[in-house]
């Protein structure tokens, strides 16, 4: 089953925050709208809000991408300016109500493919000033005491994601993991399994990718993604990529990355490609994924500035 019919659940299982999912669609569009992204609250509100990160579609003269994000006028984007294997487009938005996304075509089209990345996020208190989001109590006290709003208002904070995870993830290796594996009709069959020392280190599944060359969408091949207790965390459509592509995501993990294949059909020799960054535990690492460690890293990692 395509991502498509389980994001919902997989915004709902998210735990190690922020986190990139990879969403990936592999489909045969009507004409007229086809809703492909349609998630609203309680799966996603303004503790957990989503924003989408950027975007990589076939290109098609027929095929025009509908975005809307709670109260925002529709965002409407030609594809023809798109390319599903080339550089990928920003479109960023933020949902903390519902998130949308439709597809019109004005025909037919088979075989369509796209990616977006969506992150799924835990507000600091800077990122919630930034958006105008609901304050608790307990920020607001670390707003006064931090003079918080006063350094968003400088425009010093918050952070963009991607910076953020620079500066907190202390990467020294990264894992390049090129697979070829085989697969028999209606099982499952683990190609890749790492477990970072317990307490010490956290493996991030950082990009993933594989060979679409002579699949359909009736083989319905998938990569799986198993993360610690979370068993098939994702399923991601390969029809949707392409060998000569790393498409971007952030899974971490503490105890069990997996990656396994999947499809309908025998495939022989099918090409995987995984990034795999190792990181160290640190104790800004512990505070964002809610372990023991310093009072002031905790409150750093909820004002959303480093410690």
């Amino acid at each position: 089953m395509p991502i498509a019919d389980e994001l919902a659940t997989v915004v709902r299982k998210a735990r190690y925050l922020p986190e990139l999912i990879p969403f990936f669609e592999a489909t045969n569009l009507a004409a007229g709208d086809n809703s492909i992204i349609d998630i609203a609250q309680p799966t996603i509100s303004p503790d957990i809000p989503v924003l989408t990160d950027r975007l990589s579609a076939i290109p098609n003269a027929n095929v025009l991408l509908k975005l809307k994000a709670d109260r925002e006028a529709t965002h409407e984007m030609e594809t023809v300016s798109l390319d599903v294997m080339g550089e990928l487009t920003p479109l960023q938005s933020l949902a903390t109500r519902n998130l949308s996304l439709v597809l019109n075509a004005d025909a037919i089209v088979n075989n369509y493919r796209m990616y977006l990345g969506i992150w799924v996020l835990k507000p600091s208190v800077a990122q919630r000033i930034l958006w105008d989001l609901p304050q608790s109590a307990e920020a607001k006290a670390l707003d006064s005491r931090r003079a918080i709003r006063d350094t968003v208002e400088k425009g010093l904070l918050p952070f963009p994601t991607p910076y953020q995870i620079e500066r907190e993830f202390m990467g020294f290796r990264r894992t390049y993991s090129e697979i070829v594996g085989t697969v028999t009709a209606g099982q499952t069959t683990l190609v890749l399994t790492m477990a970072p020392p317990l307490g010490k280190e956290l493996f991030v599944l950082e990009s993933v990718t594989a060979d679409n060359a002579g699949l359909t969408l009736a083989n319905n091949a998938q990569i799986y993604v198993t993360r610690d207790d979370d068993r098939d965390y994702l399923k991601l459509p390969c029809f949707s990529m392409d060998q000569s592509y790393d498409f971007p995501c952030f899974i971490p993990a503490l105890r069990k990355l997996e990656i396994s294949y999947y499809a309908d059909a025998n495939l022989v020799n099918r090409y995987i490609r995984v990034v795999i960054g190792r990181y160290k535990m640190t104790n800004i690492l512990r505070a964002r994924f809610g372990l023991d460690t310093t009072q002031e890293t905790k409150e750093s990692t909820l004002a959303g500035v480093l410690p």
